[in-house]
């Protein structure tokens, strides 16, 4: 049993107790596996105020650790602390990241993710953008996020799954013990079997309008890019906005019918400067810049003079790829891991690199195909 998550679950759990809070008692708490133990005179030193330590009191005893663990592998309910090494740097990065975010699916944080989002009363005009862009940029192998709301948010869900591979995830306003909305059982499903579903609330926490800001900041978080299709003058949508700005994210906005209620926030972000979104190649192209941060290798590619020539900023370990890709036409991921003896995040970046190019597509089973070398003189 991990005692030390358990301990931090139990924290979560606390009203008023933020992650601030318990990021600070963490620190401070020489064995958090003991923590149950803390009497108030201890409680009161490591900086917590009577309300707190009341708060702390009242749950203490009723917090059954074993059982805890119990339910959560009965409902197939996994959960990553703040202290874990799979842990999302992203969302380290950020204010007051999660101490604890529970999860059902696959873990895809290595993935670039754009996050797909806008207002629940979205037009036929804004679901089909959403859907068809998540769709396209699923088939890059980009991992499209969205908070499971009704309109543009479900939908941008059901464009990534309607192609083959595709990827998503879910952030939750919510524990796993409730659906929210409830018309979107099916869904939920679907994305906990081909994608990943997560939220940083406890499993028997309800959904609460005060829960869906902090789920917002989540969203941002672990997006590379926020893509706003429809927004109103107030909305949730311009929430996720405000965070992602705070945390130096990118925001493209679709230009939406004047007339509209729900396009007065979408205008109103490119009058301020996001950048206009018209076409897919808008956000591949930012994600294809994301992906050449890291710097060339000069020697290796100034021995290959042809590989140069068609691309020059390939490095020396995405030319060690594709040279693998043009002696088998396809080849499962496990096996291109083995033959480049790289690991897992850096063949994770550069597979969806060559997507981005059209080099490679994606195939069911973990298999990618190469589409031949000609794609390499398509600009990205």
């Amino acid at each position: 049993m991990d005692i030390n998550g358990l301990a931090v679950i139990f924290l979560n759990n606390l009203n008023g107790f933020g992650p601030k809070t318990i990021a600070n008692l963490i620190k401070k708490v020489k064995k958090l596996e003991l923590i149950w133990q803390l009497n108030d005179h201890q409680l009161k030193n490591l900086g917590l105020k009577t309300s707190k330590i009341k708060e702390f009191n009242k749950y203490k005893n009723k917090f059954k650790a074993e059982k805890i663990a119990a339910d959560l592998k009965k409902e197939n309910i996994k959960y990553l602390t703040l202290y874990d090494q799979k842990y999302p740097q992203k969302l380290k990065e950020i204010y007051d990241p999660p101490p604890v975010i529970f999860y059902k699916g696959i873990l895809n944080f290595q993935l670039p993710a754009v996050a797909i989002i806008g207002s629940r009363n979205s037009t036929v005009y804004g679901r089909k953008i959403a859907s068809r862009t998540a769709a396209e940029l699923a088939k890059m192998g980009v991992n499209i996020i969205s908070g499971l709301a009704n309109g543009i948010d479900s939908t941008a869900h059901q464009g990534a799954l309607s192609v083959d591979a595709g990827i998503t995830t879910a952030i939750l306003g919510n524990g796993f013990n409730y659906l929210y909305p409830s018309q979107n059982k099916f869904l939920s499903q679907k994305i906990i079997n081909k994608g990943l579903m997560l939220t940083e609330f406890n499993p028997e926490v309800s959904p609460k309008a005060k829960n869906f800001p902090r789920r917002n900041r989540i969203i941002s978080a672990l997006a590379d890019l926020i893509l706003v299709v429809e927004a109103g003058a107030k909305s949730g949508t311009l929430i996720t906005v405000d965070y992602a700005l705070e945390q130096g994210k990118d925001i493209m906005a679709v230009p939406a019918n004047i007339d509209r209620p729900n396009s007065v926030g979408s205008n109103r972000l490119i009058k301020k400067g996001a950048a206009i979104f018209t076409k897919v190649s808008d956000v591949s192209d930012y994600l294809s810049q994301y992906l050449q941060k890291e710097k060339r290798e000069n020697n290796f590619i100034e021995n290959d003079r042809l590989t140069k020539k068609v691309y020059p900023d390939l490095n020396y370990e995405e030319i060690k790829v594709l040279k693998l890709f043009q002696h088998e036409i396809e080849i499962y991921y496990d096996d291109l891991i083995k033959l480049s003896n790289l690991t897992t995040e850096k063949m994770d970046r550069i597979l969806v690199k060559l997507e981005l190019m059209n080099i490679i597509i994606r195939l069911k089973g973990k298999k990618y195909q190469f589409k031949g070398l000609q794609n390499l003189l398509k600009p990205i």
